[in-house]
């Protein structure tokens, strides 16, 4: 069960081959941009649809590692990966919550 949360963005809606894909963005510690594609249930409980209004706030499920005054290193959870096959960064500490 992934320990934290990390904040990040829906920017769109995919696909509506079952059950739905869409594409979340988030900012690493670095400030580098990064894209994931999956299955809205993978990522989120939350209800999300092509209707829905984007970009959104979104928080995602992460499990953190090393952790300074600055920077966290989180994996995500559900082995998802960015669409550079990255499972993971570093996050700046403000954008990560832990549960």
């Amino acid at each position: 069960m992934a320990d934290a949360i990390i904040r990040a963005q829906v920017l769109r809606w995919v696909s509506d081959a079952q059950p739905g894909w869409i594409e979340v963005g988030l900012v690493d510690a670095d400030g580098q941009k990064h894209r994931i594609v999956e299955k809205a249930p993978v990522l989120t409980s939350r209800t999300i649809t092509a209707e829905s209004e984007f970009p959104a706030e979104f928080w995602l499920r992460a499990d953190t590692g090393q952790v300074t005054d600055k920077r966290v290193e989180v994996t995500f959870a559900h082995a998802v990966e960015t669409i550079e096959g990255l499972p993971g960064v570093h996050m700046r500490v403000a954008d990560v919550r832990w549960l």
